[in-house]
């Protein structure tokens, strides 16, 4: 785990190197949470938000200030995955497995994007987890009830993820297994929990009444017809499994290799005599859940994540249970199949990761969606600097934040007074006779590499038609 988040640390400034426009939008969002978010309606992915908005308000406005979320919430989404698969699988197979998840491009992508996407994984990862060190416990520990409710009523601030936890409580109303499980816990532990869950939903639930169009975003789609819908499946899951072409999208196909689906595809195989086990149910449900919601949202696509994970583990399983069968009494040979199976995974890994570092700088399609700006910004301007964005520009929120948390001056036009002070244009160059180019910064990750045109202002006449 250590080395995981030192990893994904390290990899932000590399790959995909930027910010996307949804990183800026969820910055803006986050920064405009104030004490009245209830009233106000800021109540959509309202616990990423808060985080972010803190780590922005402590480290500035910068790449890792917007992405550190993220990265904190993946090594805990991690974790619960390794547990969630020790849940079902042998110790040594379930890290194996996990690490292959966790070091696909799809996750690597989602724990340095600083957007509420990997509140997908991470919600649904401690949520089954949870659930399953619950259910056919009979000395369940009451802090594991309540962590269980109160993550529940958390991860319906998350856009669709109500039904999921209306699935999850129609199951324990209607399937006989989770209706005994639940009259094992204690009536306290029910009733402390149901009182947490009913606390945690308060602010969601005012926020809706406050302000419906809160219910739209958390539970139905915004423009809402089949061929809208139809399309949405289409385009969330393109990248996912492309081996001929890039879309232009935030996501680098193919998210999962060949050898990770060629394990997915041996773990489906070996888990169709076993259909109706726990294990199995929860990966068809996911899966089915992930196509469905997928067109409501295109985010939720991502959530594929989790059965994909339990599949890989499963293959991966199958074949050193197949090899072991062959020889069931040869030690030796159980050693000298496994390493095959080491040189695979470390292939898979390496492999994966030369494709997410080198495919978000050399992929025109998707490297295009991704802004450095804000670190030559960070590198070259400095408290009281004055920065020029055309209020047209679709980013002009996001930079307007520099005010609040970095202390330069946003503007869209030339300031009239005349104070030394160091001007920049973003994006494009001023013409005016009283400002005096000296400097061009540019960036290897926009097709038009002139970013940054910093000036000098003029202030005092040198001659006769001189200034």
């Amino acid at each position: 785990m250590l080395v995981f988040f030192i990893l994904l640390c390290f990899l932000p400034s590399i790959a995909p190197g930027g910010i996307s426009q949804d990183e800026m939008d969820s910055a803006v969002a986050a920064s405009n949470i104030h004490a009245d978010f209830i009233t106000s309606g800021n109540i959509v992915n309202l616990p990423y938000l808060l985080l972010q908005k803190a780590s922005i308000s402590f480290f500035g406005l910068s790449l890792y200030s917007i992405k550190l979320p993220s990265i904190a919430i993946s090594v805990l989404a991690a974790l619960f995955i390794v547990l969630l698969l020790n849940r079902w699988f042998k110790s040594d197979v379930a890290i194996v497995g996990s690490i292959l998840t966790t070091l696909s491009t799809a996750f690597l992508f989602l724990a340095g994007s600083g957007t509420p996407t990997i509140m997908y994984i991470f919600w649904l990862a401690l949520i089954l987890w949870l659930g399953s060190k619950i259910v056919g416990n009979e000395n369940t520990h009451p802090m594991l009830v309540i962590s269980f409710f109160f993550s529940l009523a958390l991860s319906m601030y998350t856009p669709h993820l109500i039904y999921v936890a209306i699935c999850i409580g129609l199951a324990g109303l209607m399937h006989p297994h989770l209706r005994f499980a639940l009259k094992q816990l204690k009536f306290y532990q029910l009733v402390i929990s149901v009182s947490a869950f009913i606390l945690a939903i308060i602010p969601l639930v005012f926020g809706c009444i406050f302000h419906p169009e809160n219910l739209t975003t958390l539970a139905f789609m915004q423009d809402a017809n089949m061929g809208t819908y139809a399309n949405n499946i289409a385009a969330s899951f393109a990248p996912f499994f492309s081996f001929s072409m890039a879309y232009d999208s935030i996501y680098l196909a193919p998210l999962f290799g060949l050898a990770t689906v060629a394990l997915i595809i041996i773990g489906i195989l070996a888990s169709m005599g076993k259909l109706f086990t726990s294990r199995n149910s929860v990966v068809s449900l996911l899966v089915i859940f992930a196509i469905i919601a997928s067109g409501l949202n295109q985010d939720l696509a991502i959530t594929i994540i989790i059965p994909i994970s339990v599949l890989t583990a499963a293959g991966l399983e199958s074949i050193i249970d197949k090899w072991h069968s062959l020889f069931p009494e040869n030690p030796y040979a159980h050693v000298l199949g496994t390493l095959p199976v080491v040189v695979v995974v470390l292939l898979i890994v390496i492999s994966g990761l030369s494709h997410f570092i080198f495919g978000y700088h050399y992929t025109p399609r998707v490297a295009k969606n991704f802004s450095d700006d804000i670190s030559i910004i960070k590198n070259n301007l400095s408290a009281g600097d004055v920065l020029l964005v055309s209020q047209e520009s679709s980013h002009y929120n996001f930079y307007k934040l520099l005010e609040n948390y970095n202390s330069i001056t946003v503007m869209s036009d030339i300031p009239e007074r005349n104070d030394e002070v160091k001007i920049a244009s973003l994006g494009g160059s001023r013409s005016d006779d009283n400002l005096k180019l000296e400097q061009i910064i540019t960036s290897p990750k926009s097709r038009n590499s002139d970013r940054l045109y910093i000036y000098s202002k003029v202030t005092e006449e040198k001659g006769e038609g001189e200034k």
